[in-house]
């Protein structure tokens, strides 16, 4: 259960102390597995997300400044205070929209990146079953966030 609420951004170890009466520290795979599926973007993703949001927040400034013909230095404090704050709510939307989009993609791509994986670790004999399960994981969550950003 502690997977599942950690998915919605609420802290695994605080939950499972709830939910059993006692704390269990989780192990730094299971963080990094629950690191994997959080809210959490990377710093590229966001850089990416802040830039194409400011690139859609300044369309509207042209649009005032070339086929309004409004000046923009009597309007520049307007203009800079309403593209730093739609910047700021499509990057959050961005981010909010890749977190489903993230999850929806690796359903769809379990099959096949778990049959690849398999075809990948089958040879190697010293891998316990718990290991691959979790490279599998590990793949398929890697995937569906590549896809989900780009």
């Amino acid at each position: 259960s502690s997977g599942i609420n950690a998915e919605y951004g609420e802290n695994p170890v605080h939950v499972s102390a709830m939910a059993g009466g006692k704390q269990n520290k989780l192990s730094k795979e299971e963080e990094l597995l629950l690191q994997d599926f959080s809210r959490n973007v990377s710093t590229k993703s966001s850089a990416l997300f802040y830039g194409n949001a400011l690139i859609v927040s300044a369309i509207p400034m042209w649009l005032f400044w070339r086929i309004h013909q409004m000046d923009l230095y009597q309007s520049a404090i307007i203009f800079a205070i309403g593209t730093i704050v739609s910047t700021y709510f499509v990057a959050m939307a961005y981010k909010n929209v890749k977190f489903v989009l993230k999850h929806k993609i690796a359903l769809k791509r379990e099959d096949a990146v778990a049959k690849e994986m398999m075809k990948k670790l089958a040879d190697d004999k010293r891998m316990t079953k718990k290991e691959k399960d979790e490279r599998v994981l590990w793949k398929k969550n890697e995937v569906a966030d590549y896809e989900a950003t780009t």
